[in-house]
C-alpha cells in the first residue's frame, strides 16, 4: 500500500480523553476516524516505538507548561526526543491548531515559556487555525513559522454532543424565570477575561425592568466570585448560580434564554458562542478576534458584534435585537464536522507531502507570501 493511500496514523494531544470537559476534540477525531484515519491520544511511549504520521497539538501551553518546573522541563525534553525518534523512523510531522496565540492564563517561568516557544518554532510543520484572523495573529506572533503550510478549519458545532431538546417554556419554568422577561445568560467557567462583573454592573445600572441576567458557572477564584456578588448586590434582575454547571444545567440555561451575552475583554475564538448557537440562541460578542468571521459564517441575525464597551445603551440595543424575528434554527452548515474533518485530513496529507519534498536542512526564516 502506498503512503498516499494507507490510513494515516494520528496521535493528538488531546484527542478523546477530554471529552467530559469539552467535546470539541473528541467530535473532531471521531469524524476524522470516519475518514479512515487511525486516531489515539498522544503517547510518548508510542512516539519512541511506533510509526506515527501526524502529531496534532491543541493548547500546547496546557500540555507543556502545567505543573512544577522540573516536570515541565522533563516533559518538553521527553517530547522533543520522542518526536526526533519518530521523525527518523517514519517522517512524523507536527501540526498545531492555534486556538489562542496567547494563553488567557500565564503559566510557568519566563525561561520555561521561552523554551516552550522555541519548541514550537523548531518543531511545528503545519498550522491550523479556526479563523483567518487567528491565522494572521499566529503568523504575527510566530514569524519563524511563516514558511510552514497553513489552513483554516472552523470550530464545529455541538448539536450532536448535548441534549438541546428542552423547550424555552419548560427550561424557564424549571428555573423560576418569568416567561415575559428578556433573559440574558452567560454560562460556563468564569475567568477574568470574560468580564462578567462588568456585564452584571451594566444590567444593574440599567433602568430596564423587563430584563433578567443569569450568570451560571464557577468563578476561577473566590475573589472573582466576591466581585460578581458585590456587583449584583440585591438587584432582583440578577440571578447568580456561581457553581460548577453540568452539561444538563448549561444547556438548560441556554434553552431558557433569549440571548447569550459574552462581553469578553480579549478573545480569539469562542466555544461558548458556538455552544449557544448550537442551542439555537443568538449570541452577543465584542468585535474582537474571530467574532466578525463567526458573524459572517452564521449571519447577523444570530451573531451581534458590539464595538467598545458593553454599556446600558448597548444593552438596550441588544434587547431589541434579541426580540427581533428570526428562524427557529440557526444555519450552521459552515460549522459541519464532516467538512471540517475532510479539510483537516487533506491538510495532514499536504503537510506530509510538502515535508517529504523539502530539503533535510530547511531554512526556517520567515518567508514572504
Amino acid at each position: 500500500m502506498s503512503a498516499a493511500s494507507r490510513p494515516l496514523v494520528v496521535e493528538a494531544e488531546p484527542a478523546f480523553r477530554t471529552a467530559h470537559a469539552n467535546p470539541y476534540n473528541a467530535r473532531l477525531y471521531t469524524t476524522i476516524a470516519a475518514e479512515g484515519c487511525r486516531v489515539r491520544d498522544l503517547s510518548y511511549v508510542r512516539l519512541f516505538t511506533r510509526r506515527i504520521d501526524i502529531v496534532h497539538l491543541h493548547w500546547p501551553e496546557l500540555t507543556f507548561l502545567t505543573g512544577r518546573s522540573w516536570r515541565v522541563l522533563a516533559r518538553m525534553h521527553l517530547f522533543r526526543a520522542g518526536l526526533a525518534v519518530a521523525r527518523l523512523r517514519g517522517g512524523t510531522k507536527l501540526v498545531w491548531t492555534v486556538h489562542n496565540v496567547v494563553s488567557h492564563e500565564r503559566r510557568a517561568t519566563p525561561a520555561l515559556r521561552a523554551m516552550h516557544r522555541q519548541l514550537l518554532v523548531d518543531e511545528v510543520d503545519g498550522l491550523l487555525s479556526l479563523s483567518e484572523g487567528g491565522l494572521e495573529a499566529a503568523r504575527a506572533a510566530y514569524p519563524e513559522l511563516n514558511w510552514v503550510p497553513a489552513t483554516v478549519t472552523p470550530h464545529g458545532h455541538y448539536r450532536a454532543d448535548y441534549d438541546l431538546s428542552a423547550t424555552r417554556a419548560d427550561a424557564r419554568l424549571s428555573r423560576g424565570i418569568d416567561p415575559a422577561v428578556t433573559l440574558l445568560v452567560s454560562v460556563g467557567m468564569i475567568r477574568e477575561y470574560k468580564n462578567i462583573p462588568g456585564l452584571v454592573r451594566t444590567v444593574v445600572a440599567s433602568d430596564r425592568a423587563d430584563v433578567v441576567l443569569a450568570v451560571a458557572g464557577k468563578p476561577a477564584t473566590e475573589a472573582l466570585a466576591a466581585e460578581i456578588r458585590a456587583a449584583a448586590g440585591d438587584d432582583p434582575r440578577i440571578v447568580l448560580d456561581l457553581a460548577f454547571q453540568s452539561d444538563h444545567e448549561i444547556t438548560g440555561w441556554l434553552r431558557a434564554a433569549d440571548v447569550a451575552v459574552l462581553p469578553y475583554r480579549a478573545i480569539q475564538n469562542s466555544g461558548s458562542a458556538i455552544l449557544a448557537l448550537s442551542a439555537d440562541r443568538p449570541v452577543v460578542v465584542p468585535a474582537l478576534g474571530a467574532m466578525r468571521e463567526l458573524q459572517d459564517l452564521v449571519g447577523a441575525d444570530w451573531v451581534r458584534c458590539f464595538p467598545g464597551a458593553f454599556d446600558p445603551a448597548e444593552l438596550d440595543r441588544v434587547v431589541e435585537w434579541a426580540r427581533a424575528d428570526r428562524p427557529d434554527r440557526a444555519q450552521l452548515e459552515h460549522l459541519d464536522w464532516a467538512g471540517i474533518a475532510r479539510r483537516t485530513v487533506d491538510f495532514y496529507r499536504e503537510v506530509g507531502a510538502e515535508a517529504h519534498a523539502a530539503p533535510a536542512s530547511i531554512d526556517r526564516t520567515p518567508a514572504r507570501r
